[in-house]
């Protein structure tokens, strides 16, 4: 019986192995937010208490870029200080705190509480408030943690905040602070003293138990990355070898369809499982509606701290994408500078560093591929010939801005043009993918992390006579990438060839984690059941392109398909619309119907022949429109910060 000591062991490995593998386990992770917790109740002292309602204040009362706070799980917000505050390039839950304030908070601590949090100070130059205005101009805020266990108080920290120089408009810090020891009850006070002229604030308060991390969600958006451009999608250049790797450990979605062919509205259906006649994002100066549900907005209200790292641009927090995030960084090297993905690696590596105690989601994104097509040495020229024109481009510029993009060009111009965009890959896939999944290896994440990569859009190389993207709703702009590799690598090696959409990312982490969400009313599905093998009809993908978007003089374009047979419908150019252009557009029929299992690069149009089919799925199409709910329109200000980087990015000018 000697064997049984060798067997037992064995068995009990085995049988944890494959309970963690099934799903994630239930967490004992808990985080206790003080902003969500902070009611009225809750605050001791505040000069904001000198009004008796909340319409009483106006936005001279708050600190300068700042809005409500519109999260889920938020609570009540009494006097409107729990906000949203744009700090630089970040974006940042506070709990606004005017000196004097005291805010009382009770909760248990255990034996590896963590409190973290961060304080600032922002100028107030409105002198049209007399409440917010003291004589000693010198004077700065001071900044009190209180704890207090069996009517002992405790001072567990204490910092002065003041400016330097008249140059400074804003001090912040963020500090953590270990409690080894447990106690049913405690009460922490958080107190700002000092100079009320001095807009300051508390950054997002959190109780946590350090060491009792098991779950993490990364979601990888790479932008204006075309699937086929990938080795694991069949290309013949080895522009992903990292990415390819990944797939090793993941599930590979062969062909997964974008709902839009730019950035704004396939990142907002990226991160709410909504189409664009559901969120209803359509132009650059329409921000997402506050009380549409994100994917942060459920991880964060379910123990996850909830952080990105974007290019900014149109994934900028002025049109809503914070929703839900704890805090939200857009690295302005993303847009400015070449070396976008070290940029952004740099700071989700620090980010990691500090936060991987917690339960986190963390959102990646990079402009990277995108125009103009200039990627460092020597990757830029990795895969041109000795004799190319071009070793970095501007091609929207060259082609004579979005007047000449129906330009033809040499195919030798052409050749180059997609050398230099294949090196773009290739530079994300060896400063970004490499490194961060070797620090979450270094780090012991990377078996129990589920990790998400894909892109909002792909782009043209006159495919269909025209180049860049957001101009028509071919595969060259709508497929793009999508692996997914679930913790310890749960179906590793599989290839799905079903039509999958974005909109489904959102819906696949929220059942891989068994947060159920019955009042959502998503138009994603879960990919599980896919994966699983289970029988499903053909997913349906609905793509769209608004009117004249972006200034494009481009008309409105709708796609949808019934199976493998994919639909496209074209509004009709105006006259003055087609003026517009230094050369024609391609004469595209109003309909366009192409059978993809035997047409996939969409050079045959065989709507005539298949009038039934058309008129099938015309008819779904008009069902959705008919039948979607008018939302509130919230427009964004293209702010200077804003203007400057769309301008990079060959948008606007």
């Amino acid at each position: 019986m000697n064997y049984l000591k060798y067997l037992i062991p064995f068995l009990i490995a085995t049988l944890i192995f494959f309970s963690s593998c099934s799903k994630y386990s239930k967490s004992q992770f808990e985080m206790f937010r003080f902003i969500d917790n902070l009611n009225q109740e809750n605050i001791k002292n505040s000069p904001l208490k000198l009004y008796t309602e909340t319409a009483l204040l106006s936005d001279k009362h708050f600190p300068p870029k700042s809005s409500l706070i519109s999260d889920l799980g938020k609570g009540h917000n009494p006097f409107g200080i729990k906000r949203k505050l744009k700090l630089g390039q970040r974006e940042l839950n506070i709990i606004f705190a005017p000196p004097k304030s005291t805010y009382i908070f009770n909760h248990y601590l255990s034996k590896a509480s963590v409190l973290e949090f961060g304080i600032g100070i922002i100028k107030n130059e409105d002198s049209r408030n007399p409440h917010f205005i003291v004589e000693n101009k010198e004077k700065g805020v001071n900044f009190l943690i209180v704890l207090e266990i069996k009517g002992k108080k405790k001072i567990v920290f204490q910092k002065y905040l003041n400016f330097q120089s008249n140059k400074q408009k804003y001090i912040f810090s963020q500090h953590r602070i270990f409690l080894p020891f447990s106690t049913k009850e405690a009460q922490f006070s958080l107190v700002t003293e000092g100079n009320s002229k001095k807009f300051s604030f508390w950054y997002n308060p959190v109780l946590y138990n350090k060491g009792k991390n098991n779950r993490n969600i990364i979601l990888i958006s790479v932008d204006t990355l075309r699937a086929d451009h990938l080795g694991c999608y069949g290309y013949n250049r080895k522009t992903s070898p990292n990415i390819d790797s990944l797939v090793s450990d993941s599930v590979l979605f062969l062909n997964t369809y974008a709902p839009s062919p730019w950035t704004l509205p396939s990142h907002i259906s990226m991160l709410t499982s909504l189409y664009d006649v559901h969120h209803q994002v359509y132009y650059e100066y329409e921000k997402m509606d506050s009380s549409i549900i994100t994917l942060a907005d459920i991880l964060r209200n379910n123990n996850f701290f909830c952080s990105a790292f974007t290019g900014g641009g149109f994934v900028s927090s002025n049109y809503g994408f914070s929703k839900g995030f704890d805090s939200y960084r857009e690295i302005t090297q993303g847009i400015y500078f070449n070396n976008s993905p070290e940029h952004i690696y740099k700071s989700a590596s620090k980010w990691l560093d500090y936060n991987k105690d917690k339960n986190f989601f963390l959102f990646i994104h990079t402009y990277q591929p995108h125009n103009p097509y200039d990627c460092p040495h020597p990757y830029n020229r990795m895969f041109i010939d000795h004799n190319a024109k071009w070793q970095n481009l501007d091609l929207l510029r060259y082609i004579g801005g979005k007047k000449g993009i129906f330009k033809k060009l040499s195919e030798e111009e052409r050749k180059n043009i997609i050398s230099l965009y294949d090196a773009e890959i290739r530079y994300t896939d060896e400063y970004l993918i490499k490194p961060l999944i070797e620090k979450l290896k270094n780090m012991s994440f990377y078996d129990h992390t589920m990790i998400i990569f894909t892109s909002d859009h792909g782009e043209e190389f006159y495919d269909h006579k025209s180049w860049e993207h957001a101009n028509s709703l071919y595969n060259e702009q709508l497929k793009v990438p999508l692996i997914i590799k679930f913790p310890y690598s749960r179906f590793a090696g599989k290839k799905i060839k079903n039509i999958v959409r974005l909109v489904d990312i959102m819906p696949t982490v929220l059942e891989e984690l068994r947060l159920e969400s019955p009042k959502l009313k998503l138009d994603g599905q879960s990919l599980i059941p896919l994966i699983k093998g289970k029988k499903q009809k053909e997913r349906v993908f609905l793509a769209e392109k608004a009117d004249n978007i972006l200034d494009s003089h481009i008309p409105q374009k709708l796609s949808m398909n019934l199976e493998k047979y994919k639909l496209i419908i074209n509004k009709k150019y105006k006259a003055e619309d087609l003026s517009f252009f230094l050369f024609p557009p391609p004469n595209s029929k109003h309909v366009e119907l192409y059978d993809l299992d035997k047409d996939p690069l969409e050079k045959n149009n065989i709507a005539d022949e298949n009038p039934k089919i058309v008129n099938q799925i015309i008819n779904q199409i008009n069902a959705i429109y008919r039948n979607a709910k008018k939302r509130k329109k919230e427009k964004t200000e293209i702010d200077d910060t804003l203007r400057e980087q769309l301008k990079a990015l060959g948008y606007i000018h």
